[in-house]
């Protein structure tokens, strides 16, 4: 066997147009893309194996995946944790999503026993998260922050119970309350936001009107070149500027109703655990953003310590600025 015969190289070709190619130029037709991929495929060498044509359009096909599948793909790809296996496979329901308050390193899952002396038997271990930054240098860089992972598990547990229960109670009451939360204007401001908006619209209307009959007067030799310079300049101005402010308000009104969408994303998943046993990992990744936990007060106070859960779509988002931050640290 030659060194040709024995890297000889097979390919197929996918010919298949998007749905708004037209058969016209150098490769928007079935006929062209399958003259220049067999010449590519010859040019290299290869053995061409099959050619494979879709006389469909991309976008009109029925999709492999369901829209909501595809979009908690999506979100659970952007999330700040992807997990982390143990050696029999298990990922905690909160790994990657526990971070130092104080530091801001992602919290390390780690074990220890429960025995005083290393004479005595070991009893059980107790899993437990600590500082990441801690657990690589030391007390120089932070403290442990030590937490039981059973404990942390628990008060989650609680939180997400709690506000199932709200919701069970009183659903429309919970979600005006969410929404008032989320959002950076008052009814009130909201309110005055679309009425400026109704307004700023019927001026861009009148401005197009007053624009086009500077024109037409200038043409009929109504009014001297100077007096329509200066009046194409004054109302050109005066739409730019409310061209400018309208899309300010339109934006916010948009993250209005996006943050109303949001709210009632979130509650339609708390609605989806009502019955829910025990924290999972798939109910750490659709409900919760991350989790931040206090300094330990020590080793055998009970003084409280603060935790902070902040969830998906009601509560604030880590930035970009964190998650590149937080790479170092990963569980």
């Amino acid at each position: 066997m030659t060194s040709k015969q024995k890297w000889n190289k097979k390919a197929g070709i996918y010919l298949r147009l998007s749905k708004d190619d037209e058969r016209a130029g150098e490769s928007l037709s079935i006929e062209n893309q399958r003259r220049i991929l067999e010449k590519y495929v010859a040019e290299q060498g290869f053995e061409l194996i099959d050619c494979y044509i879709d006389d469909g359009y991309s976008g009109t096909h029925e999709a492999i995946v369901s829209q909501e599948l595809w979009d908690k793909c999506r979100e659970m790809e952007a999330s700040v944790s992807q997990g982390k296996k143990n050696k029999t496979g298990y990922v905690n329901p909160l790994s990657g999503l526990v971070y130092c308050a104080d530091c801001g390193s992602k919290m390390h899952i780690g074990w220890n026993n429960t025995r005083h002396k290393r004479s005595d038997p070991r009893t059980y271990r107790r899993d437990n998260f600590k500082c990441g930054a801690y657990a690589k240098f030391g007390e120089r860089a932070c403290t442990s922050h030590y937490i039981q992972i059973k404990i942390l598990n628990q008060i989650v547990l609680e939180d997400i119970r709690s506000k199932i229960s709200l919701v069970a109670a009183d659903e429309a009451s919970v979600r005006q309350d969410y929404i008032r939360r989320a959002s950076r204007l008052t009814d009130e401001e909201s309110a005055a936001s679309r009425r400026q908006s109704r307004r700023l619209k019927a001026r861009l209307e009148e401005l197009e009107r007053l624009l086009l009959s500077v024109y037409e007067d200038k043409v009929a030799g109504k009014i001297p070149e100077e007096v329509c310079v200066s009046l194409l300049e004054k109302y050109q101005a005066e739409k730019n500027a409310a061209k400018a402010e309208l899309a300010e308000l339109e934006r916010r009104e948009a993250d209005t109703r996006q943050r109303q969408a949001d709210v009632d994303e979130f509650i339609r998943r708390l609605k989806s655990y009502m019955d829910v046993p025990e924290l999972t990992r798939e109910m750490c990744m659709e409900l919760i953003e991350f989790v931040t936990v206090d300094e330990c007060p020590g080793k055998y106070s009970k003084q409280p310590r603060e935790i902070h859960i902040y969830y998906k779509l009601i509560d604030k988002q880590a930035s970009q600025q964190q998650k590149l931050s937080w790479q170092n640290f990963n569980v």
